[in-house]
């Protein structure tokens, strides 16, 4: 008998823990899932694959969109409450003050929150060469708008960030939840060329 609850005790420790996962497709057919939305000078968004899956190219010139998905799961962040994302930096602005209605452009950003046609709630999980990780902000152009700084990165290499963003929307928008998720590149403040690469964008719960 002992030995018995040995074992299992055993096996109980050692067992694999299946962590939950909800992954964004940038694949061939994930892509036609993705809705674009924005104005003016279009950012153009191209998929692509290499050795470690599918991945999204950004390039704006004076661009402002985005492309997103709906999300229909209002339990999605009660069960996994992080997001993970990886972004890569080709080229980046020079000489903006992203705290400014002429300097509010970001090389590359993440979406959340709760999008509706009138008193939206949005998170932009945004990548800033000039400002730092953890600096959270109302947008200059938005009062429903809340840029948070989640990597400065300016190696020019895939870097990784996993952000508590239930947590982050309950602080910001005293919300729980999210509608859609969208990938949005824009300079059409600035007027400046940038190149952003998105990839492994997923909620998971740990």
């Amino acid at each position: 008998m002992k030995n018995l609850i040995y074992f299992l005790t055993l096996f109980l420790f050692f067992s694999p823990v299946i962590a939950k996962e909800f992954r964004i497709d940038f694949n061939e057919e994930g892509m036609k899932l993705f809705k674009k939305k924005g104005f003016g000078k279009k950012t153009i968004y191209t998929n692509a694959k290499d050795d470690n899956g599918y991945y999204v190219k950004a390039v704006s010139e004076s661009g402002a969109t985005g492309i997103g998905i709906e999300i229909d799961n209002k339990e999605l962040l009660k069960e996994m409450p992080f997001l993970n994302v990886t972004f890569k930096i080709e080229k980046d602005f020079t000489n903006i003050d992203q705290t400014t209605k002429d300097g509010h452009d970001w090389a590359a950003r993440v979406m959340i929150g709760h999008g509706k046609k009138i008193g939206s709630k949005l998170l932009s999980l945004s990548h800033s060469s000039f400002l730092d990780e953890g600096f959270l902000q109302q947008s200059p152009w938005t009062k429903g708008s809340r840029d948070y700084v989640i990597s400065n990165d300016k190696s020019g290499e895939w870097h990784t960030r996993k952000v508590n963003v239930k947590e982050l929307l309950e602080k910001t928008h005293n919300i729980s939840f999210t509608n859609f998720l969208a990938i949005f590149s824009d300079s059409n403040n600035s007027k400046q060329k940038i190149v952003a690469y998105y990839r492994d964008i997923y909620f998971s719960d740990n």
